[in-house]
């Protein structure tokens, strides 16, 4: 019998290497041997991180309302995070060691210090020369503009915090894997989505207060909470695997992670400007940006399997 991952022999269903890559994702638990004592079972179960995680989403909301927390804080923040535990498990079966305490300090910094740098710079814009291009009717003439003022500035933002723990490691002479490098985009990608989404559904409510336009404010949250988390943290990532690349590469490879970064900025200027001119188009940018994301997140399985086949 051969690993179903990587094809090596194995006793079991997978090898002990793609056992151990495993074991820190959120369905980990569903992988392992559970004790079949009743008692100790239970308290496995309760100790997972598929247990813990999940409970943590569905009674958020009800501690939310019993803590009389703001609703619209509370719940662009529930909304990112709900997209991290998507995420987290389908990176951590890829890395071996996956720096929790680093992507919840990246979600925090981005959210507190990338956003508003963003927003700052993206003000800036706006008020000398940028809106009569961003607010054009024609897709051709605002897709520029979106890529260069809202895009660059956005994705930059989101990697300040990568090209910081980049520079610490690279101190401490340490390489981590370009894969751990994405993890850490996505999760200062989705810090950037929440706090940029508590101003936006914020404005939406102000707006219907003001123009008794109900269902303005409602739709915003919905929508921006549900989608927009996904779309930054993709982005970010695929930013952040190239410069991952370059920490891999002995700091040799900052093409990739340039040019990485700057795809990111056209994926997302274009989105931003079809979404409300041409939404088919939009729908394809998001389905490119997400190939692209896997792509590049399953090409290390890749290039072990050819690897394997050589051998």
């Amino acid at each position: 019998m051969r690993c179903e991952e990587c094809g090596q022999p194995l006793d079991h269903l997978l090898c002990s290497n793609c056992q151990s890559d495993q074991r820190g994702g959120l369905f980990s638990i569903a992988r392992q041997s559970l004790p079949s004592n009743l008692l100790f079972y239970l308290a496995a179960i309760v100790r997972s991180r598929l247990y813990l995680g999940l409970l943590f989403l569905a009674i958020t909301p009800i501690l939310l309302l019993d803590l009389r927390i703001n609703v619209v804080v509370g719940m662009m923040v529930y909304f990112s995070l709900f997209w991290f535990f998507v995420f987290q498990p389908l990176l951590a079966t890829h890395i071996k060691i996956s720096p929790l305490i680093v992507d919840v300090g990246a979600y925090i910094f981005t959210g507190l210090v990338g956003t508003t740098l963003a927003m700052i710079v993206e003000s800036f814009w706006y008020t000398h020369g940028g809106a009569p291009w961003l607010n054009a009717r024609s897709f051709m003439l605002a897709a520029p503009a979106y890529v260069v003022f809202v895009g660059i500035t956005e994705e930059f933002a989101k990697q300040i915090v990568v090209l910081i723990v980049l520079g610490v490691q690279r101190l401490r002479g340490k390489v981590w894997p370009p894969l751990t490098y994405m993890m850490l985009g996505v999760s200062s990608g989705l810090g950037f989505s929440a706090v940029e989404n508590i101003s936006y559904v914020e404005h939406g409510i102000a707006f219907e207060v003001m123009r008794h336009a109900f269902g303005l404010g409602t739709f915003t949250a919905l929508t921006r909470a549900l989608y927009t988390p996904f779309l930054h943290a993709i982005w970010a990532g695929i930013a952040a695997w190239g410069f991952g690349q370059v920490a891999a590469n002995g700091f040799t490879r900052w093409r990739v992670g340039v040019g990485l970064l700057s795809l990111a900025a056209i994926l997302h200027g274009i989105y931003d400007a079809g979404i409300a001119r041409h939404p088919i188009l939009a729908i394809f940018d998001v389905a490119g940006s997400y190939l692209l994301f896997l792509a590049l997140l399953l090409n290390s399985r890749r290039r072990n399997r050819r690897r394997v086949v050589k051998a």
